[in-house]
């Protein structure tokens, strides 16, 4: 699979900002830093963009990770790269879960006029928005002190090393580099052609999720160009 390096040389040298025999070899260049930017931040939209399509989830995105309970703490830390749990929470060794509270953190708080005194196993559970942690819905005591629940999480997968690898195939990437060319002209000169743009990314897409090209694509499609920063390409 390309590297955010390639990508980036294959975007710069699309839109003539370098050569095919004047590659970078790294994504530091103060003389063309300004490009270099606008590269990697358009391919990140284009690839959250053709991922959050759909619900699909991509390659490297998954993890797992674990909290352990203890005695009288009610809230646990989560992984700094954590995007959104994939609930429930499971522990392995009783068969006990924690679901997600359906009415979210600031109701699971309300409705405890005296949350020290619901303790026990824990069945519900919610992400706090003031701090990074999982509130639980009971205190554990020290009889459920120890028990560990796994839970699978979509993490934060932003490329930003140069030997970053995209999570896609070569035929996705080829199809990309337009699409994340006329993003970066976006960037760099407030120019889109909307219409090239779509054709693109619609490639990439159908290659992702390996369906047969469109036929009625080209009559229902808006040709737009140009437009300001604001403009969302991908809504239009």
């Amino acid at each position: 699979m390309k590297t955010l390096l390639q990508g980036t040389n294959q975007v710069l040298t699309k839109v003539q900002i370098i050569s095919s025999s004047n590659a970078l070899t790294s994504l530091t260049n103060s003389a063309k830093q300004v490009f270099i930017d606008n590269a990697v931040q358009a391919w990140n939209e284009v690839v959250d963009q053709l991922y959050s399509n759909d619900d699909v989830l991509r390659p490297y995105q998954g993890a797992e990770d674990s909290i352990i309970i203890e005695a009288d703490k009610r809230t646990y830390d989560l992984p700094c790269d954590l995007v959104q749990i994939r609930w429930p929470m499971h522990e392995e060794t009783e068969g006990f879960y924690i679901s997600e509270y359906p009415g979210g953190y600031e109701e699971l708080r309300n409705i405890q006029s005296i949350p020290a005194n619901y303790t026990g196993i824990p069945f519900k559970g919610a992400i706090s928005p003031i701090e990074k942690e999982v509130y639980l819905d009971r205190v554990p005591t020290s009889a459920e002190a120890g028990y560990e629940y796994k839970f699978f999480y979509w993490r934060d997968t932003v490329l930003e090393r140069a030997t970053d690898q995209f999570p896609f195939d070569d035929g996705v990437f080829r199809s990309l580099v337009p699409a994340v060319s006329e993003i970066w002209k976006r960037l760099q000169h407030n120019k889109f052609d909307d219409a090239y743009f779509k054709a693109s990314f619609g490639r990439a897409l159908r290659m992702v999720k390996q369906q047969p090209a469109d036929t009625t694509y080209i009559k229902r499609r808006a040709v737009v160009s140009g437009g300001s920063l604001g403009f969302d390409p991908f809504n239009a």
